[in-house]
């Protein structure tokens, strides 16, 4: 990732202040912090960002995280379907979940706890015709690693697909089911391991550029860093309009999904299932507390704000899930909604800010972050540190495809 003009920081200093592995919460006021670099936002990108420099600078590099909720990954990152999958996405998304998914998997090798388990992903023609047959072609046309299969796959794999309802299929067999508690765990730990300071129930409420760097209060905190990271996923936008940068066009969208027990039972080990319409997925639900995971992939727009399940939204779903799945009588245990933040053009915002020094986006992944923060935060450190990423030229051209200054983000 090149640097765009204005000129930023080709390395950053070490402030003179020691940076210390703590977390505190706006209940204790700081007089002030000191730091090379403040990330805004406690999601999977804030805090996989934070590990990464603070492994990548060796610790030469002091930071700040700063999250407005009382924990961290309270929003979208802890609503996920917790899946990282090569065939979901823009090409260019597509890309950067390649890149991550050895990065997501070295992770046992440090904490020799499972991270990633085989989930193969059905794509699923329901809707029959010469539209489902040209949404299937142009999946396939997209990713090439994609298996052209025949339904009879589907149904034996998936035994309790209706046949009716299964057209023709596709096969991503390199996804995969990601354990979110236990990478979101890893990251912090690896943060606070790396002296990142992490202060909770601290909201942005003004961010103003000074010579050298910003001056900004969140919560009961006031911070000086010299480099700005939006992290701020629903609330990005709203970060860089308080600090006097132009808005993306980031727009939340609200997806909800249902965790239920099903009358006839489903095997641990069955795929997950998307209609290539993307109006419906299902997998198998054990490791969220029920038999069955599914969402009716809307994508409705909405504010920033603790998104929560519309009832009409659930229903809906339990009676789409009966024309597509023989399930028998659903009991819905428990749903939640998150919000999958991105531009008109569907890419995440990443880089530096062309017209605002010392501004970093990291935003807009729009559902895709789970699957894409590894290679991302690796990036978007060495953007900040002045280093290289080593994800070779396939993640540079996927990352030149997500710069703010393109054109079809709006001014």
């Amino acid at each position: 990732m090149t640097s765009t003009t204005p000129a930023q920081p080709a390395a950053l200093p070490r402030t003179t202040t020691t940076t210390t592995t703590t977390t505190t919460t706006a209940a204790a006021p700081s007089a002030g912090v000191r730091a090379d670099v403040l990330v805004v936002g406690g999601g999977i990108a804030g805090l996989s960002l934070a590990a990464e420099l603070a492994e990548m600078s060796g610790g030469a590099c002091s930071a700040v995280l700063v999250e407005a909720e009382p924990a961290l990954a309270t929003h979208t990152s802890a609503r996920s379907a917790r899946q990282m999958q090569p065939s979901y996405g823009p090409p260019p998304v597509q890309a950067l979940t390649a890149a991550s998914l050895p990065l997501v998997a070295s992770i046992e090798d440090f904490t020799g706890r499972t991270v990633l388990r085989d989930r193969p992903l059905l794509w699923v023609d329901t809707v029959g015709g010469a539209a489902g047959r040209e949404a299937l072609a142009r999946l396939l046309a997209q990713v090439p690693a994609l298996r052209p299969s025949a339904p009879a796959e589907a149904l034996e794999r998936f035994p309790l697909l209706r046949p009716e309802a299964v057209h023709a299929v596709a096969v991503d067999d390199d996804a995969r089911e990601v354990a979110v508690p236990l990478l979101l765990e890893h990251h912090a730990e690896r943060a606070r391991r790396g002296g990142v300071q992490v202060l909770l129930g601290a909201p942005v409420t003004s961010a103003v550029r000074r010579a050298g760097g910003w001056d900004v209060t969140a919560g009961a905190h006031r911070i000086s860093a010299g480099v700005l990271v939006d992290a701020a996923g629903p609330w990005a936008d709203v970060v860089a309009a308080l600090a006097g940068v132009r808005r993306r066009g980031l727009v939340p969208k609200r997806r909800t999904v249902i965790v239920a027990d099903t009358e006839r039972p489903i095997g641990e080990d069955w795929p997950m299932i998307s209609d290539v319409a993307d109006t419906l997925y299902a997998r198998p639900g054990r490791d969220v507390g029920g038999d069955l995971l599914a969402s009716p992939a809307e994508a409705v727009p909405s504010e920033p704000c603790d998104a929560q399940p519309v009832p009409a939204d659930v229903d809906a779903l339990v009676t789409s899930l009966g024309g597509v799945l023989d399930l028998g009588a659903i009991q819905v245990k428990r749903s939640w909604t998150g919000l999958r933040t991105g531009p008109a053009d569907g890419l995440p915002v990443v880089g530096w800010d062309d017209r605002q020094q010392g501004f970093f986006w990291l935003a807009g992944q729009g559902g895709y972050g789970i699957q894409t923060s590894s290679a991302l935060a690796r990036a978007a450190a060495a953007a900040v540190l002045g280093q290289v990423h080593g994800l070779g030229p396939t993640v540079d051209d996927a990352l030149a495809a997500l710069a703010p200054s393109r054109p079809t983000l709006l001014s």
